[in-house]
């Protein structure tokens, strides 16, 4: 495998070789001088470059990753200078270099974004956290969103987006929009009896709207074929499918038509009111 730095990140290929649980030799010729780092069966456990060696030397990589990579299999370290996992050395790697560029680091999270615990690292004794970290990974849960967590935590939103977007790189969190799908929903005169201005839709859909939101799926927002946009209050049903419920009334009073197809999805009460 040779590639080259830029086009490919340490943080990638980091967690291509751990994941693949390589054993061999990462060469980098770097303009200061070559760097190699070891594996075993996917742990980094050696590395030298620039008269440095073990985890300063990967740190000082990640610091300037600069040139062009090869990696060859089966060659093992002389030496054993690495004992922190992949994952806590690339932990440690990106928040060195959070802290060297405080003022001026770009985090490329949103705030409408979710954080949520990668799969199979549930067990977040794996990883070695420091201060903050600790309190903003308890408080993952799949639902908070960063200010949220931030509020609840008692911390600067901007540190929160650090230590998250730190987490999101080495693999220990991933992030999950909370924009939710808009559904394509044809209009059904409703069988039992609706209030006017209130809408029936499937319970599986307003289910999976608050997932992804967060906050109960009870009003929609509907874009008529002509651009039109209606807000209505919702009643959950049970088995609705790819429709939806409208009464006599609403549809005499809207100028609906049974049969038209709406493009639909949830708005918060806020918004609805």
């Amino acid at each position: 495998m040779t590639g080259t730095l830029g086009l490919f990140s340490l943080v990638d290929l980091f967690q291509l070789l751990s994941s693949a649980s390589r054993t061999g030799r990462l060469l980098i010729e770097h303009p200061k001088g070559s760097a190699r780092v070891y594996f075993d069966k996917g742990s980094v456990r050696h590395a030298e470059f620039g008269g440095l060696k073990g985890e300063e030397a990967v740190f000082a990589l990640f610091a300037d990753e600069r040139g062009n990579f090869e990696f060859t299999v089966g060659l093992t370290p002389l030496d054993l200078t690495i004992e922190l996992s992949t994952e806590n050395l690339m932990l440690e790697a990106i928040r060195r270099l959070d802290e060297g560029r405080r003022g001026s680091i770009h985090v490329t999270i949103s705030d409408e974004e979710i954080p949520m615990l990668t799969e199979g690292l549930g067990d977040t004794g794996k990883v070695t956290l420091h201060g903050h970290e600790v309190k903003v990974l308890r408080l993952v849960d799949g639902k908070k969103s960063i200010p949220q967590i931030a509020a609840a935590a008692d911390l600067d939103i901007g540190e929160v987006r650090r230590i998250i977007d730190r987490m999101v790189k080495v693999g220990s969190l991933r992030m999950r929009s909370r924009k939710p799908r808009i559904a394509r929903l044809v209009t059904r005169l409703a069988k039992g009896r609706l209030p006017s201005g209130v809408v029936g839709i499937d319970q599986n859909i307003l289910n999976q709207w608050e997932r992804t939101t967060g906050y109960p799926a009870d009003h929609v927002a509907c874009k008529r074929p002509s651009g039109e946009v209606d807000v209505y209050e919702v009643d959950p049903l049970e088995g609705a499918g790819p429709y939806i419920h409208v009464s006599h009334d609403t549809l005499m009073r809207t100028g609906l038509a049974v049969n038209i197809a709406l493009l639909v999805q949830p708005v918060p009460r806020s918004q609805a009111e």
